[in-house]
């Protein structure tokens, strides 16, 4: 599907302060939390996300997280007018809102790796690397098929085939996404640094059925990306990028939706305003997310503006997503590299339930702490960069 719009008619949708080329796009997408500030029972948090709410920045729920923008260019969405999937995101909306606790998660962050090639000074993976705790492991096939076959049963909608690995490692990738299809999970994505790819495997993830594609490239200069995706080397990044969106052209795909992501920091910052200019051709959307020190581990100041605090925040994670890692522990965040929330452990071999860990003891405390705001209570919520700052009371 050939994009004929020229680039300087991008759409930017700033989470902070939103703005619409076409107020009527909204519709019932934003009526719905319009309509909470009606009611008294919701708080201040609540109605601030319903007044940021957009479905852009649904993704994330970004109206109760850090800063978050998308420039859109030709977002190939007309999967998203099933009626299965906007039920679904009706109820992605709701769970985080109004703190409903389904049977079963609604999203699984699935870590089918957690090898990867690089060495990102601000990623988690590589810090632990460092501290000689991390576990490079490959999720079998069978593990995965396991997870899918239980979700599906029982409300699975949406899985991400990553955590802090690289995907593109696991040779049963195209399989797994092949699988989750043919079971009928509605939106499946996965993220990728972009450096492990040639153009049969670029055809075979076009061809698999993946819904959503999220490149992490973060600089458009050789220097500045080489500082950052340490082992990478930009030219060949650029190329694979540019060859996997011909491919998606040639072959007349309209998925997956090719989004391009940049992760604003110190390093990079003076970079964001050509960001889009340099990637437009080549992307469906185009990302910026502000830098976060996900582990608490980072010792070197990259951020690009002040943090703010916010006590009464309440992880809407808690309500719709767990995070299964390669190594077997279930978290529930996919933020937690030091696996300090642990939920419990997945194994193939035994009769492990996700359906036992999602309605367990340990994520009900951690739901109940969050809702009287006593998050700061869980050490690995504690400090969180999604909510800017330490929560802890000063007194």
């Amino acid at each position: 599907m050939k994009n004929k719009k020229s680039h300087h008619k991008l759409k930017v949708i700033k989470n902070e302060d939103l703005t619409f080329d076409n107020k009527n796009s909204l519709d019932s997408e934003l009526s719905f939390f319009l309509n909470m500030k009606k009611s008294d029972t919701k708080d201040k948090v609540q109605e601030d996300f319903a007044k940021n709410y957009s479905e852009e920045n649904d993704d994330e729920l970004n109206g109760l997280y850090a800063h978050y923008n998308i420039v859109k260019k030709n977002l190939n969405t007309s999967y998203r007018q099933l009626p299965e999937y906007k039920e679904y995101r009706k109820l992605w909306r709701d769970t985080a809102v109004n703190h409903i606790k389904t049977e079963f998660p609604l999203h699984l962050d699935i870590e089918v790796t957690s090898y990867c090639n690089l060495a990102c000074p601000m990623c988690p993976r590589t810090h632990r690397v460092q501290l000689g705790q991390w576990q490079n492991k490959m999720m079998k096939l069978t593990t995965f098929k396991k997870i899918i076959d239980e979700g599906v049963k029982k409300g699975l909608r949406a899985i991400n085939l990553n955590n802090f690995g690289e995907s593109f490692y696991n040779k049963n990738l195209v399989q797994m996404i092949e699988y989750a299809k043919s079971k009928g999970v509605l939106d499946i994505m996965l993220h990728t640094n972009g450096t492990v790819m040639n153009e049969e495997l670029a055809e075979q993830i076009i061809k698999s059925g993946l819904d959503r594609i999220i490149f992490s490239l973060d600089s458009i200069t050789k220097e500045i990306y080489e500082k950052i995706r340490i082992n990478a080397k930009f030219e060949d990044t650029v190329e694979k990028v540019k060859t996997f969106y011909r491919i998606r052209e040639k072959l007349h795909a309209y998925k997956p939706v090719i989004r391009i992501s940049m992760v604003r920091m110190k390093e990079n910052d003076h970079e964001a305003k050509d960001f889009e200019n340099f990637w437009g051709s080549y992307a469906d959307e185009i990302t910026y997310t502000d830098y976060r020190n996900q582990d608490g581990l980072d010792k070197v100041d990259r951020y690009t503006k002040t943090r703010k605090e916010n006590k009464s925040y309440a992880c809407p994670a808690l309500w719709q997503r767990m995070t299964i890692n390669a190594t077997g522990e279930v978290t529930a965040c996919c933020r937690d590299a030091g696996k300090r929330l642990t939920l419990g452990n997945f194994d193939e071999n035994i009769s492990s339930s996700l359906t036992d860990i999602w309605n367990g003891k340990k994520l009900e405390e951690s739901r109940n702490l969050h809702q009287n705001k006593k998050a700061y209570l869980i050490d690995a919520c504690n400090g969180c960069d999604h909510i800017r700052g330490t929560i802890k009371p000063k007194n």
